[in-house]
């Protein structure tokens, strides 16, 4: 009893020490950053006495559906706004805009880009707000330079995007995972750019989204207002520090936010937790890019089922499979299945808080029983 009274004594005087030693590193790391935000502010505050420009970017992608031959519809395209039906579109001329308009003549360079991104969601429920992401595919379509030292600048452009790639991709991803998916084209105008003005520095964007659902037989193609962006330079913007002075605080604040991240991983490291929950948790934090959280189960009865005793070799089953690891817990913080579907066989690693428990009590026997030779021998 006084033995369990000494270990409880000396886990609290740890939990002391750490706690008081990652006070004063905090401490540090505000003053570390008080001296980073002085030297960074120059004299001047940002109000209209010290207003160097003001500027606005707007933009929008315009649109036209363009179909295939067919029996129905005479129109050779569908405007903006109107439904359309998936298997007649031929492909979306897309006309994304992008306007610059300053009250003072300013130096700016940076780049137009029209990127497509493919994304699918498990359809775990009908709240598709709420469902996983299982793929995101990320494609440039178009890039051009902008470069310009004007108060105005506008940048329009014409790109005909044929859908039948990704209906490709979304159609072969599906087979191979064989579960129900939504999926969307993003296709987003980018505008980012440096500028220049008075001896200030600024650096901005601007985006532009249009979204096509690909998972419905009738679509119609959900495009956000992209309200215009104003912003303003000062002269406070204007750096006006000791660069190797800076280069020291920096570096400074870097060490002690390592000190800091490391204290604070010892301080919850003496929070109890049982073996399932730090292996369970391990195996979440390490792989979630590639792990699927799901609400509920497959019809385990439709599969053939091949258990896998270890985490790692479902995991390099995946990567060769080159699908999702899905995640299901069975009993709340109990046991926690890990399964990929390929086919009608359904691959399964079980973390389970019993057979954890059985494998740590055989261990131990195995331990006394290492101890008890010894001793005899």
């Amino acid at each position: 009893m006084a033995n369990k009274k000494f270990n409880l004594n000396k886990n609290s005087i740890r939990k002391i020490i750490v706690s008081f030693l990652l006070v004063i590193a905090m401490v540090v790391q505000f003053s570390f950053l008080s001296y980073l935000f002085k030297g960074l502010a120059p004299e001047s505050s940002k109000n209209k006495d010290n207003l160097i420009m003001s500027y606005t970017s707007s933009g929008n992608i315009d649109y036209k559906v363009f179909l295939k031959q067919n029996n129905f519809i005479e129109n050779e395209y569908l405007n903006a706004g109107e439904a359309y039906i998936l298997d007649l579109i031929d492909y979306v001329r897309l006309t994304p805009l992008y306007n610059f308009k300053s009250n003072a003549k300013t130096n700016v360079t940076g780049t137009n880009k029209l990127v497509a991104r493919l994304k699918v969601y498990y359809k775990e429920s009908s709240d598709k707000n709420n469902n996983p992401e299982v793929m995101n595919k990320e494609k440039v379509l178009d890039e051009k330079i902008m470069n310009f030292n004007d108060d105005k600048y506008t940048s329009v452009s014409s790109y005909d995007l044929y859908l039948n790639e990704y209906l490709d991709m979304l159609k072969e991803f599906q087979s191979e995972v064989k579960i129900a998916v939504d999926g969307y084209l993003d296709i987003s105008y980018e505008s980012g750019f440096d500028g220049k003005v008075g001896g200030a520095s600024y650096t901005n964007k601007y985006d532009s989204l249009i979204r096509i659902p690909l998972s419905n037989s009738v679509v119609k193609i959900e495009s956000p207002k992209s309200d215009a962006k104003e912003a303003n330079v000062y002269e406070a913007d204007l750096v006006k520090t000791n660069k190797t002075v800076m280069t020291y605080i920096i570096i400074a604040n870097i060490v002690t936010f390592i000190i800091i991240c490391y204290l604070l991983k010892r301080l919850f490291s003496f929070t109890n937790k049982s073996e399932y929950q730090r292996k369970l948790g391990k195996i979440l934090r390490n792989y979630d890019d590639i792990i699927v959280n799901t609400s509920s189960m497959v019809d385990v009865k439709k599969y053939k089922v091949i258990k896998i005793d270890e985490f790692k070799e479902i995991l390099n089953l995946s990567r060769e499979l080159l699908l999702p690891i899905m995640n299901y817990e069975k009993i709340k913080d109990k046991e926690t299945w890990f399964y990929v579907l390929k086919d009608d066989i359904l691959y399964v690693h079980t973390i389970s808080e019993k057979k954890l428990e059985l494998k740590t009590n055989e261990e131990d026997k195995v331990k006394k029983e290492e101890k008890r030779k010894r001793n005899n021998s």
